[in-house]
């Protein structure tokens, strides 16, 4: 990915997308680097292969509406959830990182006449893998099914392969959503790799649906989506995520 100007940035935590009331991102990978100094050498010597680490940082804007950062924060404190960082947003072949973080600092910030702020903190717990959007925004059919442009993860992996299946929202009349990835090695024939299960409106809409773990992937992967509403049409407003493990 070419560089870019941070205006589209994504920022996910599990099935809600809070980019809306965001307008800062860091996020950090360290790696430690123990030191075996000894009183016989004249520089310090440190060991690679230390423990990685990650760590998100958020800032934006308070909001007590339901749903938002608030009321979002507020109940995930010391909790664990998935969380993804797309500085080019979630548009389909967009590079990120997703992780398993832990929110263990929120904070509301007050100045006179400013606007009301707010700043959390995700600590990292592994897996973090390098992520790529299969698929992304809102999604519609009945009883059809439509399928993604592969995406081009450069090489096969025979490491495990994390996929996501966010799901912002869910309307219609009984909506229901199933969805598979699939990959190949050729960007021709594909292969189910995974499959996500079909859910209701009230269970699925602001959740991940259904993380699945393949043990390998081929160069190339796609989503695979069915969206029904009973007789009528519905629609789901989706990201759909592929990663390859950079650390655990």
């Amino acid at each position: 990915m070419a560089r870019i100007v941070a205006r589209n940035a994504a920022i996910l935590c599990g099935g809600r997308d809070i980019s809306a009331r965001s307008n800062s991102a860091a996020l950090s990978i360290t790696s430690e680097t123990p030191e075996v100094t000894t009183f016989t050498e004249s520089t310090r010597t440190r060991l690679p292969g230390g423990l990685g680490d990650v760590e998100l940082t958020v800032d934006g804007f308070w909001d007590s509406a339901a749903s938002q950062v608030d009321e979002t924060f507020s109940t995930l404190i010391g909790a664990s959830d998935w969380w993804g960082f797309y500085p080019a947003g979630t548009t389909a072949c967009n590079y990120g990182r997703e992780y398993q973080g832990i929110l263990t600092e929120y904070g509301s910030n007050a100045a006179v006449a400013d606007a009301l702020t707010t700043s959390v903190t995700v600590a990292g717990s592994p897996p973090l893998l390098i992520s790529r959007v299969l698929a992304g925004g809102t999604l519609t059919g009945t009883g059809t099914c439509a399928v993604g442009a592969g995406v081009d993860f450069g090489a096969a992996t025979t490491c495990p392969t994390y996929n996501l299946l966010r799901i912002f929202s869910l309307a219609g009349t009984t909506p229901q959503i199933a969805g598979s990835l699939q990959d190949s090695a050729d960007d021709t024939t594909y292969t189910t790799k995974a499959v996500f299960y079909t859910e209701a409106a009230a269970a699925s809409s602001g959740s991940i649906v259904n993380l699945q773990i393949a043990t390998s992937a081929a160069r190339y992967r796609r989503f695979k989506y069915v969206v029904s509403a009973g007789a009528g049409t519905g629609s789901a407003v989706i990201a759909a995520i592929s990663g390859s493990v950079l650390f655990v």
